[in-house]
């Protein structure tokens, strides 16, 4: 536990520092001594016995131990389904893909060891903009002390994807400034950023492929069509009003674009 969390006469679980397989013993704590020494009692075992124990090793208030229990458990189950699943490595293509998919979608959610984390409602918004709203959860979707559900690889990947499928605008447009910004580095010889382009290239092209890129260019161009419409129907209604130079200033602007 951080220091921050910790209070004096209450009870915690302790793990010895350097043995983590080791059994948690119950302490109650008496004072704070200096940065992050606290003086401890121990109630089980060796009660009565009091000595100088470091933040590390205060695990969790014992009055949480048994959620704190039932949560590494959830934890152990999600991470044994992840690699059943196919996820691999922190620094794989996917897993790069979907970390910038979830940002880019600024729900406040993240994309950790794995497994999406987040509040409930951010989840659901999320879910509601990838079009999932009816979609089942899964057995292995648990929520944690927090609050925050811990969303399994599978369910994530699925709804990463329909996330770009759904709003290919919003993740296109994050790569692509990206890859701009860092091919302009590499090109004026900012040399340590060309392996991490090289490496982001993958996941950007796994990007591009979940969110349909001919589909989102198509998007694109329609919205900009659309935006011309309302600026020409502008300089009509200005030349109805008398509006003149205004007019003319707003055409030529147009004919130049």
């Amino acid at each position: 536990m951080v220091k921050a969390e910790i209070k004096p006469k209450q009870e915690y679980a302790l793990r010895e520092k350097g043995k983590s397989g080791a059994p948690l013993q119950r302490v109650r704590v008496i004072e704070h001594v200096r940065r992050n020494k606290w003086r401890v009692e121990w109630i089980d075992p060796n009660p009565g016995l009091v000595d100088y124990v470091e933040s590390g090793e205060l695990v969790v208030p014992w009055k949480e131990l048994k959620a704190y229990q039932q949560e590494i458990a959830n934890e152990k189950r999600t991470r044994e389904h992840n690699v059943s699943k196919g996820y691999d490595n922190e620094d794989s293509p996917v897993v790069n893909a979907l970390q910038q998919v979830f940002e880019s979608a600024a729900e406040g959610v993240d994309f950790i060891k794995g497994s999406l984390v987040g509040m409930p409602e951010a989840i659901g918004r999320l879910r509601t903009r990838a079009g999932m709203e009816s979609s089942p959860a899964s057995p292995v979707t648990y929520t944690d002390r927090q609050g925050r559900l811990h969303i399994p690889f599978d369910v994530a990947l699925d709804l990463g994807r329909r996330f770009c499928a759904a709003e290919p605008s919003t993740v296109l447009t994050d790569v692509e400034s990206t890859e701009m910004e860092w091919s302009h580095k590499a090109r004026v010889g900012e040399s340590h950023i060309v392996g991490l382009l090289n490496s982001y290239r993958a996941s950007w092209a796994l990007i591009r492929q979940w969110a349909g890129h001919d589909a989102a260019i198509a998007q694109r161009e329609a919205e900009i069509q659309r935006l011309e419409r309302l600026v020409w129907d502008a300089v009509y209604a200005l030349q109805k009003a008398g509006l003149d130079s205004q007019a003319a200033r707003l055409r030529r602007a147009v004919e130049r674009s």
